[in-house]
């Protein structure tokens, strides 16, 4: 079966996903063993699994591995510094010594081993991330941290998700904790024992391309609130949380706190857990977000409705660009006014969608909330449609070259719609 810990790449055309792949092993000493496969595809919906010949599994070689013994899957990522022989990382968990280590490969496909990784005291079972970030000039890390309240039992003991930073992959500073259940998540559910009922497994976190300084996080919450047995607290489910930091430290949560990707239907191969891969990929005007999803829960309790089969699967979600949160108006419609922006250029477009009885209009204002003469409301075209690049009409005009450089607000009247 397809474990969590799984990777996608978008490079020559190709998208390019190493899954976790999970067999039970002969001689029972592991229940699973994990090994690193290696699949394909030029439309992202069809993927080949190529015959790779690199190594002997089960006695032969005709197979599509490309990291066999016990691993603890993958988050394979592009080193721009490395020279070429170690271009392609991963980072996992090392078994039998329960170990974290790094791997490099020149293409993806042959690996060996890079570092030993110690990122100190607090934990790394999870898919943790690494990446070059710019802002600093260093290697950043995020992984587990586990967290054991003061005069509490180790029942009360909690995930959280750290970050770190290094110059050389192999020496880890700088932690701080950049998400954890706070009092909000805390509140949602009392326990029968003194675990908290929510706490956060691991974090893709990524530098969001289409944005100047956005760190985007779908945090994978985890669920455990419910009295079960003795196999812990149910549900002991997994969905993808959002939010968004402009220095990759201090994180916001948005969108009033919905699931950014819920579980699926049940009985479906995502009714249990859902579990979103680094970086999602950009075909044109979307967002592709390649996730792994189970039917059976951390406990290994496989959801009622499958009937007892047990089903894993990689999935792909489908964003438009810039989708993450969007700002709704209802049939009675409503209006807002942002903060005084400088912009550069000749005109305003808007990522919005509204339905057949939907509008917008944009009124510019300036620092004093005063109509900006030829772009006030009187003179603002109501738009209609669906476009991530609707462009801003007034009367004859979509042209602000004039205003270009200077403070300038939007007042935006909505009606049954969805600025992006």
């Amino acid at each position: 079966f397809v474990g969590v810990y799984s990777s996608v790449l978008q490079e020559h055309g190709l998208i390019r996903l190493w899954y976790d792949f999970r067999s039970s092993t002969p001689d029972g000493v592991y229940e699973f063993e994990d090994r690193v496969a290696y699949a394909e595809s030029k439309d992202g919906v069809h993927f080949a699994k190529p015959v790779l010949g690199l190594h002997e599994v089960d006695g032969t070689t005709g197979n599509n591995i490309v990291m066999p013994g016990i691993i603890g899957g993958c988050s394979i990522w592009i080193d721009p510094h490395a020279p070429s022989q170690h271009r392609y990382k991963n980072q996992a968990k090392v078994y039998p010594a329960h170990k974290f280590r790094m791997h490099s490969s020149p293409d993806g496909l042959r690996w060996d081993l890079y570092a030993k990784i110690d990122p100190g005291r607090g934990g790394f079972d999870t898919q943790s991330i690494v990446f070059w970030d710019p802002s600093v000039e260093r290697y950043v890390l995020y992984t587990r941290r586990w967290v054991e309240p003061s005069g509490q039992p180790k029942a009360a003991r909690y995930r959280t998700v750290r970050r770190l930073e290094s110059d050389n992959l192999v020496d880890w500073d700088n932690e701080n904790v950049v998400m954890e259940a706070d009092a909000t998540d805390l509140a949602t559910h009392e326990t029968p024992t003194p675990q908290p009922p929510v706490d956060y497994y691991g974090a893709n976190v990524f530098r969001y391309e289409e944005a100047e300084d956005v760190y985007i996080m779908l945090a994978q919450a985890f669920w455990h609130w419910k009295e079960r047995d003795a196999r812990g607290l149910g549900p002991s489910t997994f969905d993808v949380r959002l939010a968004v930091s402009r220095d990759g430290k201090s994180f916001q949560r948005t969108a009033g706190r919905e699931p950014f990707m819920a579980t699926g239907k049940a009985g479906a191969f995502d009714s249990r857990f859902v579990w979103a891969m680094p970086q999602p990929i950009r075909r044109g005007d979307e967002l592709w977000i390649y996730y792994v999803g189970s039917n059976q829960d951390h406990d290994r309790v496989i959801d009622p409705a499958a009937n007892g089969k047990h089903l894993t699967g990689i999935g792909r979600a489908v964003l438009r660009l810039d989708g993450f949160v969007s700002l709704d108006a209802g049939y009675e419609g409503g209006d807002f006014t942002t903060p005084p922006m400088r912009f550069a250029g000749n005109r305003l477009e808007l990522n919005v969608a509204t339905s057949g009885g939907g509008s917008m209009r944009v009124e510019l204002l300036d620092e004093d909330y005063h109509p900006l003469p030829g772009y006030s409301g009187k003179d603002a075209i109501r738009l209609y449609g669906n476009s991530v690049r609707f462009p801003v009409r007034w009367r004859d005009t979509s042209d602000v070259s004039s205003l270009s450089k200077q403070p300038v607000r939007l007042r935006v009247r909505m009606q049954d719609c969805k600025l992006y």
